[in-house]
């Protein structure tokens, strides 16, 4: 998926022979969104609490507790929080290299391939109480009950759970259809704007210079993008600002004015302002928290 790689998220999950990794996410506690992004390992998300708002190519899920999300590899995907409600999820991320082996028999083996070529997909959303949900359920709060010790004395369960989930979702994978297709048409067309954002979200950037680039016209741009990545493309800009600086308020020491400022934020007032709206605490509260 070349069209998509500047929102190829670069960060490792896992070790470098254990690619895998549990995250917890709490909205709004924790955050309001997550940026567009996409990753080479599939990624399953298990709702325990609440409700939030998933955007997988350009297809809005909402999920509820219980139900389960399936983002397939180097698929587009996005959540945001649902209305005013609050939500808890833990994704299950891991590369299928952890389950393809050799004394696979070849039509397993064969299946592994299609999903890393993309030609067979796992279902996006699996909802509650549904046949498969119940038999998905046990083994991925296996797998997050058991998270802390990953890498460690449950290493062997992982790979065993990694193995079951396979085995129960590799019948009901489908053939990829036409709406990924369109979609990566439809972002290619918008990839300019989104590199803007990605190498000079620092900058002022207008949207009649972001659509020029895009050859198109400013409403033409606007709708084409609000499509394609579920936000309008100043909330999109805004978003990635703030994630930017909510890591630089983690990783360093640099005064929040000058955060703001190396984010594209000129008025630290409206940085603070959009800062708690997304966050809900301030830049200062937010920094002592995440240390």
């Amino acid at each position: 998926m070349n069209n998509v790689r500047l929102i190829h998220e670069s960060k490792k999950h896992g070790k470098d022979d254990f690619s895998y990794s549990i995250y917890h996410t709490i909205i709004p506690l924790w955050m309001k969104s997550f940026p567009l992004h996409w990753h080479d390992e599939v990624e399953i998300t298990v709702i325990t609490e609440g409700t939030a708002l998933f955007t997988i190519c350009n297809r809005k899920i909402t999920a509820s507790a219980g139900d389960i999300l399936i983002a397939n590899r180097r698929y587009p995907h996005c959540v945001e929080q649902y209305r005013d409600e609050g939500a808890s999820f833990f994704s299950i991320l891991f590369n299928t290299n952890l389950v393809k082996n050799r004394i696979l028999d070849p039509e397993n083996l064969g299946i592994i391939e299609d999903i890393e070529a993309e030609r067979l997909i796992f279902p996006e959303i699996i909802k509650k109480d549904t046949p498969l949900n119940v038999r998905l359920m046990p083994v991925l709060s296996e797998l997050i009950e058991n998270r802390k010790k990953s890498y460690t004395d449950f290493q062997m369960g992982v790979l065993g759970c990694l193995y079951l989930v396979f085995q129960i979702l590799s019948r009901n994978t489908v053939r990829n259809d036409r709406t990924a297709t369109e979609y990566r048409v439809d972002f290619s067309k918008i990839k300019p704007a989104i590199n803007a954002v990605i190498n000079h979200y620092e900058q002022k950037i207008s949207i009649s210079s972001v659509a020029g680039e895009c050859c198109l016209s400013d409403s033409h741009f606007m709708k084409l993008f609000k499509k394609t990545t579920g936000k309008t493309f100043n909330d999109f800009l805004i978003d990635h600002r703030l994630s930017k600086a909510s890591q630089m308020l983690k990783d360093t020491d640099d005064r929040i004015i000058d955060i703001a400022n190396s984010c594209g934020f000129y008025n630290q007032s409206y940085f603070t302002r959009m800062f708690i709206r997304h966050y809900s605490v301030t830049p200062s509260e937010y920094r002592k928290i995440m240390r």
